[in-house]
């Protein structure tokens, strides 16, 4: 167990220091040059080389520096080529031109290689194979384009005949034995296989990392085409759903007419005939029909909704006969008792410009649920005029109000949250706030913490002034 956790400690260890490598790394490149994947990983090759290859090529001058003395400077010289790298990470970062400091970094390269060559050794030199990472690391720098190709072997090219002009024209200066240079063979041979070693590693880490993003991009493709597909699937089962119950809506409306039509009918003759017990049971008939043929039209109008068949027909009205109207409706239903319903307009006159038959049709809901669940409280109903211009309509009762857990849940359908829902089956208040959006208004549901219930509707309707006096509606009472 003891080792397990210290292996877990060790590969943790690992991934932080790993993500911080990358972390440094990415610190010196330029966003613009992170957002594409290829040149985000030649970027990454190019800044490894460059931070770490140094450290190897420096042995090498160490070494001759150590041999020579200070009787000469060529391995000074070699010494600041070398450790010149340190400084292309900085100027990428702050310049941003990657492909200048790519084809700059490689001619500082044949330089250092071409110097150590020139001074020690000839065309024997030990430092002769470093040619061989030229256009290795070229490559792994730039992409493999004609014109990088050819600008690549170009510049090698020229750098290659300098070196052979100089040696022609004045030969090559002999500054270390023979012995001497074994050995500095050997330090290159070493440096050059570690420094290749290194590279080959990082470059197979990077494609590795990218054929697992791929696989992961793959994957998540594939998980994205299920959802779409799985989307398409449930629109259609939606579509299929709203048709169902708009087609059933009709076919039940028509039976329900007609026993709402019948029950009507034998209800004023059974009150002509004085027959109390038969006006009785006819109401209750008459009521459940009424109920039922609420129930179904909200239904109807839901699937519309969600179907996308429902259109707005707005209309310029005066809002205070409309009001006024409202609340005239509800005057003479029983349910009402010693309750009142007050329309209240304030400073507010004119007109407005909206769908009077869905906003009629979403006070009504409102006021039903109000009626319904709050069944000692008088309703009060307010229009005002915000400053922005938007007309705000409230709704008000005294009852019992609605809790906190369950204001989430209240524009669901058949939800029924805590009797908050209109029509006694959840459907009252969603099918308000959807016909309310349908309009672009928005419906809003504050419960107060003394108790009451206030449902705000935010309409974004034009406001004309009149120059008539403010229109107060009168009470409704229930007879």
């Amino acid at each position: 167990m003891r080792r397990i956790l210290q292996n877990r400690e060790i590969l943790g260890a690992c991934m932080s220091a790993n993500l911080f490598f990358h972390r440094a790394i990415n610190w010196f490149i330029p966003a613009k040059l992170l957002r594409d994947r290829e040149t985000r990983a030649r970027a990454r090759m190019f800044m490894f080389s460059h931070m770490f290859g140094p450290f190897l090529g420096n042995v090498i001058p160490g070494y001759l520096y150590w041999v020579e003395g200070s009787t000469t400077t060529k391995p000074i010289v070699l010494a600041v080529s070398i450790c010149s790298f340190w400084v292309f990470p900085f100027l990428l970062k702050y310049t941003g031109a990657y492909t200048f400091l790519s084809y700059l970094s490689i001619q500082n390269l044949l330089f250092a290689i071409l110097w150590g060559c020139y001074y020690y050794g000839g065309f024997s030199s030990p430092f002769l194979p470093w040619l061989v990472t030229v256009p290795l690391l070229a490559f792994f720098y730039l992409d493999a384009s004609i014109k990088n190709s050819v600008a690549i072997l170009l510049q090698i090219g020229v750098n290659i005949a300098i070196f052979v002009g100089l040696s022609a024209l004045w030969g090559f200066p002999h500054l270390v034995s023979l012995e001497s240079m074994h050995v500095i063979g050997t330090i290159s041979t070493l440096a050059a296989s570690v420094y290749v070693s290194m590279m080959a590693l990082f470059y197979a880490g990077i494609l590795t990392s990218q054929s697992e993003l791929e696989a992961e991009v793959n994957k998540h493709l594939e998980t994205a085409k299920e959802l779409s597909e799985a989307t398409t699937q449930a629109e259609r089962a939606n579509t299929a759903k709203s048709e169902f119950l708009a087609k059933m809506s009709h076919e039940l409306r028509t039976p329900l007419n007609a026993v709402i039509g019948y029950s009507q009918i034998l209800l004023e003759d059974s009150e002509a005939e004085g027959d109390t017990a038969s006006v009785e049971d006819l109401n209750k008939i008459y009521a459940a029909g009424r109920h039922l043929l609420s129930l179904v039209n909200a239904i109807l109008d839901l699937s519309k909704i969600e179907a996308g068949r429902m259109e707005v027909f707005p209309e310029v009205f005066a809002m205070g006969s409309f009001l006024n109207r409202s609340c005239e409706r509800w005057a003479n239903d029983p349910r009402l008792a010693d309750r009142k319903i007050a329309v209240r307009t304030g400073s507010f006159s004119g007109v407005m410009e909206a769908d009077a038959v869905k906003l009629e049709q979403v006070i009504d809901l409102l006021i039903d649920n109000a009626v319904r669940y709050a069944p000692t409280s008088d309703i009060e109903i307010n229009a005002a005029r915000r400053p922005s211009g938007e007309i705000a309509l409230t709704i008000a009762d005294r009852g019992p109000g609605v809790s906190a857990a369950l204001m989430p849940t209240l524009f669901e359908t058949f939800s029924d949250a805590h009797g908050a829902s209109g029509a006694g089956a959840g459907l009252g208040l969603p099918l308000a706030f959807r016909l309310c959006r349908l309009m672009r208004a928005t419906l809003d549901v504050m419960s107060s913490s003394d108790g009451g219930t206030i449902v705000e509707i935010l309409m974004p309707a034009r406001y004309h002034a009149q120059a008539t006096s403010p229109a107060q509606a009168p009470t409704a009472k229930a007879a």
